[in-house]
């Protein structure tokens, strides 16, 4: 029996095509971590950012800063991100928990993560030097 020269390319190709239709693009099997797993760990890079959403946000008391109360349903993790129209000194805080206090201006700034299972809070920070904040967001929590 003759074969053709491209049917072994042919197979692979469908065979590739099957595969990659078939398989799940969200799973939670693919989280970077889970829970008190990620305790600590910086969401950036991970499969936590990418399936990150806002679970809650609150303005700061200057009406301009915002802080957002991120969630990773695939990790199960909260991390605060907190956002300013221009650079500025800017923290990030999961309350009672981390505080990240941005050591030079930026236009947002982030937390590591914290288990998600509970009820976690976030808050947000401006100020004019590191650790010298005059504007803050209510605690907004998830």
């Amino acid at each position: 029996m003759k074969t053709h020269k491209l049917q072994p390319i042919l197979t692979l190709t469908i065979l590739a095509v099957l595969v990659l239709t078939l398989l799940p693009t969200n799973s939670v099997f693919a989280a970077t971590c889970t829970g008190s797993g990620c305790n600590g760990i910086d969401p950036q890079g991970t499969t936590c950012w990418n399936d990150a959403t806002i679970a809650n946000w609150a303005w700061g008391s200057d009406g301009t800063m915002k802080n957002r109360n991120m969630y990773s349903p695939g990790c199960v993790s909260n991390w605060s991100y907190t956002l300013y129209p221009t650079a500025t000194y800017l923290a990030a805080e999961t309350v009672g928990v981390i505080r990240y206090e941005a050591p030079r201006t930026y236009t947002y700034v982030w937390n590591s993560m914290w288990d998600g299972s509970g009820l976690v809070c976030t808050r947000g920070y401006k100020g004019s030097s590191q650790g010298n904040y005059d504007i803050y967001s209510n605690s907004v929590c998830a």
